[in-house]
């Protein structure tokens, strides 16, 4: 039964991430929301069978939710940092 219950959440969790993305044209965000739900239903599988393969399970998908976070935030922080400095800003500099 609680296999059944983490399967739905993860399903939930892709269904979720799907309609964020939609909504927020944000892939930050919607990986997100995937990996919050990921979490959660490793969390629910862990709590059905106590084991260390399933805590390493948990801990393997935490991992890859932070790196892939980061990378993702970074890269859109990138992105928005080239695209709002002005054209005309390094003809000014390079002029000084």
């Amino acid at each position: 039964m609680i296999e059944t219950l983490a399967a739905v959440i993860g399903a939930l969790g892709v269904f979720s991430a799907g309609v964020t993305l939609l909504a927020t044209r944000s892939v930050p965000t919607a990986v997100g929301v995937l990996l919050d739900l990921l979490v959660a239903a490793g969390l629910v599988r862990l709590a059905a069978v106590a084991s260390w393969s399933a805590l390493a399970g948990v801990v393997v998908i935490v991992a890859v939710r932070q790196m892939l976070r980061a990378g993702l935030l970074a890269a859109e922080r990138w992105r928005t940092s080239a695209s709002s400095s002005p054209a005309g800003q390094a003809g000014r500099a390079s002029s000084r």
